[in-house]
């Protein structure tokens, strides 16, 4: 499985669509709106985790059964713990941050590849992101996910779109790369020819009035149509 997935990962665009909600009732119904669509991915975020657990992955698997699932734990200790949560729920991928100790982070791969998921270190908050891009590699992580925080966003006005020289060296590192922060259709435009598996969108789709439209228009992109 962890083999076929990379494999995915590497040769097509994917939609990850994040679900940052507290009241899984609203993550159930963007669900069912989206999940017709192709190279989609769909994301319990972190919110939507902390409120419903492994219960609130299991939901949204049972109705997205061959769907990719991440669980965005941002896991900061105990990484073997957390993937064994992840995989618990149904989720295919876990999120470690890349600011953590290593050992950490070296704990949730060693388990994540005994459970066949995937890591993916989230370089939130980091400051040199290449020096640490690669170290992660050496510690095994599968995906590195650039990410500007809402935070961050908010107080600096800038989004993920502002990384591009960083994301286009750490991809030299022969990783996946996941961007997140800020996107919608208009930037996903701008940053369709950056070296990016997957482009993680929030608010601009679940929040819209027509989730499926917003979502298919972003997938037409990524599929160059």
């Amino acid at each position: 499985m962890r083999e076929v997935l990379l494999e995915k990962l590497r040769t097509e665009k994917f939609l990850q669509i994040a679900l940052d909600f507290i009241d899984i009732n609203n993550a159930i119904k963007v669900v069912n709106e989206v999940k017709d669509l192709e190279n989609e991915i769909i994301e319990i975020g972190t919110p939507l985790l902390k409120s419903f657990g492994i219960e609130g992955i299991r939901k949204i698997k049972s109705i997205v059964p061959d769907k990719i699932i991440v669980a965005d734990t941002k896991t900061a200790d105990a990484g073997d713990v957390e993937v064994e949560i992840a995989k618990l729920g149904g989720a295919n991928i876990m999120t470690v941050l890349g600011i953590m100790d290593d050992s950490t982070i070296h704990s949730a791969v060693k388990k994540a590849r005994e459970l066949d998921i995937l890591v993916q270190a989230d370089l939130i908050n980091v400051k040199n992101v290449y020096e640490r891009a690669k170290e992660l590699k050496q510690l095994g992580v599968d995906i590195i996910g650039f990410h500007v925080g809402l935070d961050v966003q908010k107080s600096r006005g800038i989004s993920v779109a502002d990384l591009k020289s960083e994301i286009r060296k750490v991809s030299e590192l022969d990783l996946l790369i996941s961007i997140a922060g800020g996107l919608n259709k208009d930037r996903i435009l701008e940053l369709i020819d950056l070296p990016v598996s997957i482009y993680v969108v929030g608010g601009a789709i679940t929040r819209s009035k027509e989730p499926k439209n917003v979502s298919k228009e972003i997938v037409n992109i990524l599929k160059g149509r």
